[in-house]
């Protein structure tokens, strides 16, 4: 067992670990919002599109906003079932209130077009995350090759 001696900072207290903090924020909440964006169930298509509009602000927003009535037209139509993953979470430019973050996830698919096939699908994202009080939302979405 270690002992510490003197007046040591709190965990997290270092501006370097302040900052691997809002990384691991950033992070997170690209990850979660991702997968918010993937899911689709022509059963409950309300409450998905409502998780998608709580993390999103901005251009996003607006967008996603937009295309409601016609996605969820679409999902129920097509009877759509997707269940989202994410493979990998990178970043790239960032500061106190904004992000650059990449995203390669994936997709399992299920409709009438796949004729009821489980089918994969591979997506790349480019997503810009702003912090709002506090929380990290997209304030754009792109996909990328």
């Amino acid at each position: 067992m270690f002992a510490v001696r003197g007046s040591a900072a709190a965990p997290g207290s270092s501006p370097s670990e302040a900052r691997a903090q809002e990384f691991s924020d950033v992070t997170r909440a690209a990850r979660s919002e991702t997968l918010a964006f993937l899911a689709v169930d022509h059963r409950k298509m309300d409450e998905l599109t409502k998780r998608v509009l709580d993390g999103a602000t901005g251009e996003f927003k607006k967008q996603y906003q937009t295309s409601l009535k016609s996605l969820k037209d679409a999902a129920v139509s097509q009877e759509s079932i997707s269940k989202g993953r994410v493979d990998q979470v990178a970043l790239g430019e960032t500061d106190n209130d904004s992000a650059t973050v990449f995203v390669a996830a994936g997709s399992k698919v299920q409709n009438k077009g796949t004729k009821g096939k489980v089918e994969d699908r591979s997506w790349r994202m480019k997503l810009t995350m702003a912090k709002v009080d506090d929380r990290w939302l997209i304030s754009k979405l792109e996909f990328v090759g």
